[in-house]
């Protein structure tokens, strides 16, 4: 059975290899991204930093004592208001991947629901996800679990 919960200690090995597996796909999908091995502990250190600093949480499918996937939420992204817009807070999917070989399954609709309501528990009226545009399977996925595009941050090449 899958169970959604948080991050223990124990889960350090599994979850970087979530996150080099992400960082993979990625890759070929966005070319600044970094290359999966520069991956390293510091990575979940700097996700444990942001989860500390925004109320945040690195949530694990796990079934059958593997982890699947995992998300990382922070219920406390701020808006300061010093620019063009007003001050507020909102919710904020850093991270979101299953396993290659666990892939539709449900397992990123499920953890999506639970930072959902995560976001909902902590008073938020706004629940936020970045995707890459070439990214079409997870966009779907996110345009069909009710999110819509809010900026679109566009680029062209000069080389």
């Amino acid at each position: 059975m899958m169970e959604i919960r948080e991050y223990r200690e124990s889960d350090q090995d599994r979850l970087l290899a979530l996150i080099r597996e992400l960082q993979a796909h990625e890759v070929v999908l966005y070319d600044r991204m970094k290359p999966e091995s520069e991956m390293g502990i510091w990575y979940i250190d700097f996700l444990k930093k942001q989860c500390a600093e925004d109320e945040g949480v690195i949530l694990i499918a796990e079934e059958n004592g593997l982890a699947l996937g995992y998300a990382v939420i922070l219920t406390r992204a701020v808006e300061d208001g010093a620019g063009d817009e007003v001050a507020y807070d909102y919710a904020y999917i850093v991270d979101l991947v299953v396993a290659r070989e666990a892939r539709r399954r449900g397992i990123g609709r499920l953890l999506l629901a639970e930072c959902e309501r995560r976001a909902g528990e902590a008073g938020r009226e706004d629940l936020r996800i970045t995707v890459l545009a070439a990214n079409r399977g997870a966009h779907e996925l996110y345009r069909s679990l009710g999110f819509d595009d809010l900026l679109v941050d566009m680029r062209k090449r000069l080389t």
